[in-house]
């Protein structure tokens, strides 16, 4: 039996050919006391620097725990990724049935850097946006929340990954734009077209990724997936749910902004009729959609960069590359979140320009 690695997991493989098993790992943090030696060996003709350190378990029930651990660096940035005494790392334990533990460095610890760089990027928020700002993080804070507790918990559970995204994001969509935007009519307007563009965006995403046969393999992460412990897992419809909440993140940008700008609008002239702030509002709406459509062009070709490098470099046939269905998903994604944003432009725009339109009637009839 032999083992290979994949982030957080070890998956032991069978000799006998059948399907890798999970086998099951703890992870404590750790630091580096000293660096012992360093070397430089030849894997299949290529460089593999390995440092042995002395790392220090600083969590969990081993902790204050010596250990004599390798470090491998394949030949790219050697100097950059090397380990310095001092430096915080993941420790992983594989406990295996019979045996001693086998400890392992898993990767370098990051997380306290990251804490500094959301702190300075919720000081900034809250500093621009004031009150709105906090809002807008409460309102994050919920989604994934929703996102972890709803939509993932529902899907390991057995639920359809399409219907448990369905409701996630109705969920995510309602509660997070109210707290975020505030309980008044251009965030309902919003809303409301939010439902109508999430709506049109899963038929678009069904029906594209249906006609271009894709099944959900385009990622190695997928491949894994399969051999989760679970019963069943439906690869498609984890692709479709990934499309949708991609697709949320955006729309609550276009909506919100489209009925905002036809409030405001209004405001600026209240003479105007539906046909004027609607033409007046699809003119900025316009402008929105340029520059969203080559926002997630690049968003998503800069995510699949390194892939595109690798494709690059083999010089497989461009026409062979686009095929893929690798590269085909990050297409569908692009594609469906683009047609949703036209649409979403004009049924936003239509909506408020409506609203505001006829509000004076209902004032007049309702004072």
């Amino acid at each position: 039996m032999g083992l290979f690695f994949y982030p957080a997991v070890f998956f032991a493989q069978e000799d006998n050919g059948e399907a890798p098993r999970l086998v099951e790992d703890e992870f404590y943090k750790g630091k580096v006391i000293a660096v012992e030696k360093e070397e430089i060996q030849d894997e299949f003709g290529a460089p593999l620097f390995i440092q042995y350190l002395s790392v220090e378990v600083t969590s969990g029930p081993d902790i204050g725990k010596r250990l004599s651990l390798p470090y491998e660096v394949h030949e790219n940035n050697i100097e950059a990724r090397k380990l310095l005494p001092g430096r915080r790392l993941v420790i992983g334990k594989q406990i295996p049935i019979d045996g001693e533990p086998l400890f392992y460095v898993s990767d370098v610890y990051r997380l306290n850097a990251v804490w500094w760089i959301v702190g300075v990027f919720f000081l900034l928020t809250v500093y621009f946006a004031r009150w709105q700002g906090i809002r807008a993080f409460l309102g994050l804070a919920i989604s994934f929340f929703l996102l972890f507790f709803v939509i993932v918990e529902k899907i390991v559970g057995g639920s359809s990954p399409v219907l448990a995204s369905m409701v996630g994001v109705l969920l995510i969509a309602t509660i997070s734009l109210y707290i975020a935007h505030g309980f008044r009519m251009r965030t309902s307007i919003a809303f409301v077209s939010t439902l109508i563009t999430i709506g049109l965006s899963f038929l678009f995403a069904t029906l594209f990724v249906r006609a271009s046969h894709l099944f959900g393999f385009g990622t190695e992460e997928a491949f894994f997936l399969q051999f989760a412990p679970i019963e069943h897992i439906d690869l498609r419809g984890i692709l479709l749910a990934g499309i949708m909440l991609g697709v949320l993140g955006v729309l609550d940008d276009v909506t919100t902004a489209q009925a905002a700008t036809v409030e405001e609008i209004h405001r600026a002239n209240t003479s105007l009729g539906f046909t004027e702030l609607y033409q007046r509002g699809l003119s900025v709406g316009r402008e929105h959609i340029v520059s969203l459509v080559n926002t997630l062009a690049l968003a998503y070709t800069g995510a699949s960069f390194p892939l595109l490098l690798l494709f690059y470099i083999y010089e497989r046939p461009l026409w062979v590359t686009l095929n893929s269905e690798i590269i085909l998903e990050e297409v569908i994604r692009i594609l469906v979140g683009s047609i949703t944003l036209i649409f979403a432009v004009p049924i936003t725009t239509m909506l408020a320009a409506w609203w505001y339109h006829a509000r004076p009637s209902f004032e007049s009839r309702n004072p």
